[in-house]
């Protein structure tokens, strides 16, 4: 039976005003107070400017890299290490929030960004959106395009300009992963793709001609046996204190989302890669083996001779006054190096200057090349000279046409005169800055010296958000129509506005640069940093984002929507709800906000009419009118150890009517896993779900509840949950329902469980969603009571059915179900159900804590069943 949206739903508004408050203090973000940079800075740039050496490590994910390899040419080496990742890690869990896909993407971006601080490289990436776990890698390749991903991974080697490629894993079944081989194909077509001039013409007319690596080598993660060439990760940063060892373990500790955190081992390791291709063969000793390192080596493509001398001998001049500079180079006595490193600097302008007048790619790449390590010098002199510069607003946000204050300053900390040319911002955006020079000053010693700035919003602007997420998603690749060449492959675009001061030194002038940002004083945590970001006048969010209504559901459904305003001035206008069923249906209502950027929430109540009708699916959505249109939120990804991010949300809720039964349950406990979403998802249906916390779950009366749940990894998350594991089986054994969703190894270490089982390594899992399920046990009443489970329950889910299944199982279990992958061996061991006492213990991998938030119909009905074992 069709009826209209009208007919289906009845909407009811209550309007609550909010009172503009100050938002709760943020955590500390990820971007670092102003300094000279001091010992370690003008060290590092010394190490730098006495060798020519680069190397890229390929993966397909975050947390494949080889965090040892990069820091030991990052920061033990002296040289230029950089990471390429074809995914954000989007189709992985999350343990420290409940942001999955493109938020958990976000997150591990920025864990990648906070791992290369410590190991002192750099990030790219491929466009590719990871869509999970692959069996294969002619399925990675069916959803990310080979010749895509492989333009990708030529534009960043054009920009990087690695003498050295390096395979996280090899391009066979020893990968483990379908998208971990696809890496491997990936890192081995570029090494040969990105040199011969006539690939990727596009790329050369957007300013990246081609570059030829020269070694191309694989890890070897499983035996040093494999390896042809090894190397030591004891060997300790004088500057630090610890060893590569220890840097690679900090840095990727980072990736705290997946559980990485790591101990920092004292004592010797070594580490090994497989020869592939190039440099001195398979007999090759160390790394960068057959392959010039000496800084005239950047020279050594021009063809033009007396250019090539010319620069050849500059660079010769530089590698051996920088390694001069080095050896006397004492925390007592930086400015000491400081006529070294001037002269550096004014040797690498020259040159540049020189290179910039020669037309050809290698004359280019060579200038790409001199330009970075002109920049290394210029920091090193600015940290020599202990020269520190500054660049703040007065606040994080602005909207649309909205001025922010700019003040910019120089520190002369040092013993040397320092005058400033000039100071200016610029706006990669199109904001408008007044005044557009600061005056020229002489700044004595000791002396700090500011300049101030209004800078304007663009009236029309954008609002600030992560250039791949800009356009949606073509399949499974992120769409960078209409960005920049220069951004993309990078981790995110450049900051709103960045402040440029010319600054000379004795008679050296340097150019430096610093992001404006806002910083205020937090009295817990000291000075808290913001990037800065437009916004738009009005947000307005929505929540919940989906409703799974049962058919049998009278009564109604709460919606709340904010409106935020970001706006000194009082706004006003009209909130307009659309509700999309059948047919359109409206409700409008005004809004009026007088405080300046405050809030106003309105309450929408969706009541169901008599009567019963056929399941569909619609959508709520949320339109405001005052001038112009705001359909979006832009809440902000907000984390300790990454880069604030904000994130666009349209301002709509998913409608879905569903047959579904609900058991008679009285209170149903539950322990919050990671990524955890469950409980809300049940609720909305109707269940009376109470979370159990620490506190609850050494102390609660367990027989007042029909059934526990606990989510996946729980036990992993919430050290309470292993501590009172004996009184929940006590409490089973005495006729209670547990329901443990899937864990990793160390449940089955812990013993948890209350009869043995096991877990394979690796793990078993089914990655096709669409996999047919076979019910061991048709007439179970697991698949009879209250919903009768069919085929179509198996329909809709997403990324996949399960993992973590157990492999092995004592006798006290039953397996209900069996599941496999295309080719592979039927899996049983996703849902099993065991008779402890005069109760029941249920352990299952199916990935529930995808399905249920995203309102798949079949895994609701499926987990209602579950919990009637209760009843």
């Amino acid at each position: 039976m069709r009826r209209t949206a009208s007919a289906i739903l009845a909407v009811g508004l209550l309007v609550t005003p909010v009172v503009a408050q100050h938002p709760a203090a943020p955590v500390p973000s990820a971007l670092e107070p102003a300094s000279t940079g001091g010992l370690v800075s003008v060290d590092r740039a010394l190490a730098k400017l006495s060798t020519h050496k680069r190397l890229l490590v390929i993966g397909a994910h975050p947390d494949d890299e080889d965090s040892a390899l990069l820091a030991l040419v990052g920061r033990r080496w002296g040289g230029e290490a950089a990471y390429l990742s074809l995914s954000r890690g989007e189709g992985g869990q999350n343990l420290i929030g409940p942001e999955l896909g493109v938020g958990l993407g976000v997150i591990r971006t920025g864990e990648l960004l906070a791992a290369r601080r410590i190991d002192g490289s750099r990030q790219f990436f491929a466009r590719a959106f990871d869509f999970g776990y692959t069996r294969s890698l002619e399925e990675a390749f069916e959803r990310w395009p080979r010749e895509v991903l492989l333009e990708d991974a030529v534009r960043v080697v054009r920009r990087f300009k690695p003498q050295v490629i390096v395979a996280v894993f090899p391009p066979d079944a020893r990968a483990g992963h379908g998208q971990h081989q696809a890496s491997a194909v990936i890192a081995g077509d570029v090494y040969t793709a990105a040199g011969p001039p006539d690939r990727y013409p596009e790329l050369t007319a957007g300013g990246l001609p081609q570059w030829q690596p020269l070694a191309f080598y694989r890890r070897t993660w499983w035996s040093l046996k494999e390896a042809t060439l090894s190397y030591s990760l004891g060997v300790i940063d004088s500057l630090d204190g610890r060893s590569v060892l220890q840097l690679a373990a900090a840095s990727r500790s980072q990736h705290r989302s997946q559980d990485m955190g790591m101990l920092q081992p004292l004592g010797p390791r070594e580490g090994g890669l497989a020869w592939v291709a190039g440099g001195a063969g398979a007999a090759g000793s160390e790394v960068f083996a057959g392959i010039d390192t000496r800084l005239t080596a950047i020279a050594a493509s021009l063809a033009d001779g007396a250019s090539r001398a010319r620069l050849e001998r500059v660079l010769q001049d530089v590698e051996a006054t920088a390694r001069a500079a080095r050896r006397k180079l004492s925390p007592t006595n930086l400015d000491g190096v400081i006529p070294d490193l001037a002269g550096i600097v004014q040797l690498l302008a020259g040159v540049l200057d020189e290179l910039g007048g020669l037309d050809s790619p290698e004359a280019a790449a060579a200038g790409a090349l001199v330009r970075e390590k002109l920049a290394v010098a210029e920091a090193g002199l600015a940290a020599a000279a202990s020269v520190a510069v500054e660049a703040v607003a007065d606040r994080e946000s602005a909207a649309a046409g909205e001025r922010l204050e700019v003040t910019t300053a120089v520190w002369n900390a040092g013993r040397q005169r320092v005058a400033v040319e000039r100071v200016a911002l610029a706006s990669s955006v199109g904001w408008r800055v007044t005044p557009e020079n600061g005056v020229r000053r002489e700044i004595g010693v000791g002396a700090l010296e500011e300049w101030r700035f209004a800078v304007q919003v663009s009236p029309e602007g954008e609002p600030t958000l992560p250039y791949y997420l800009g356009r949606p998603r073509q399949g499974d690749l992120y769409d960078w129509t209409g960005v920049s060449e220069s951004v993309r492959g990078e981790p995110a675009q450049p900051p709103p506005v960045v402040a440029r001061f010319v600054v000379r030194i004795g008679e050296t002038p340097v150019t430096l640069e610093r992001e404006v940002v806002h910083r205020y004083r937090d009295q817990a945590v000291g000075e808290v940093r913001r990037p800065l970001r437009a916004v738009p006048t009005l947000e307005v969010a929505v929540e919940p984002q989906l409703i799974v209504w049962p058919l049998g559901r009278e009564g109604r459904q709460e919606l709340e929507v904010t409106v935020t305003s970001h706006s000194v001035a009082p706004v006003a206008g009209n909130l307009e709800l659309r509700l999309r069923m059948a047919g359109p249906s409206y409700a409008v209502t005004s809004f009026e906000i007088e405080e300046p950027r405050g809030r106003q929430v309105v309450r929408l109540a969706l009541t169901r009419p008599e009567g019963g009708c056929q399941s569909f699916e619609g959508r709520v959505s949320a339109v405001l009118e005052s001038g112009e249109r705001f359909d979006t939120a832009l809440p902000l990804l907000d984390y300790p150890h990454i880069r604030p991010v904000p994130m666009v949300r349209t301002a709509d809720v998913k409608l879905r009517l569903v047959d579904l039964e609900l058991p008679p349950l009285g209170r149903i406990g539950y322990v919050r896993g990671a990524s955890d979403r469950v409980p809300e998802a049940l609720r909305r249906i109707g269940l009376p779900v109470e979370l159990l916390g620490p506190g609850e779950l050494s102390s609660v009366d367990l027989s007042d509840f029909d059934a526990v749940v606990v989510g996946a990894r729980a036990y992993e998350i919430e050290p309470a949950l292993a501590a009172v594991n004996a009184r929940l089986m006590d409490w089973v054994r005495g006729g209670g329902l547990l329901i443990v969703q899937y864990h990793k190894y160390p449940f089955v270490e812990g013993g948890f469980a209350p009869f043995p089982l096991s877990i394979g390594r690796p793990h078993g899992r089914v990655t096709d969603e669409r996999s047919p399920v076979r019910l061991l046990e048709p007439e179970h009443p697991v698949f009879n009571r209250p919903n009768r489970i069919t085929d179509a329950d198996w329909e809709g889910w997403v990324q996949e059915r399960g993992l973590y299944f157990a492999e092995s199982w004592d006798e006290a279990y039953r397996p209900l179900l069996a599941m496999r992958d295309p080719g592979r061996a039927e899996e049983l061991g996703s849902l099993l159900l065991a008779d402890v006492g005069a109760g029941r213990y249920i352990y299952t991998g199916l990935s529930f804590f995808r399905q249920l938030p995203a309102g798949v119909p079949g895994a609701f009905r499926v987990f209602a069943n579950l919990l009637a074992l209760g009843g």
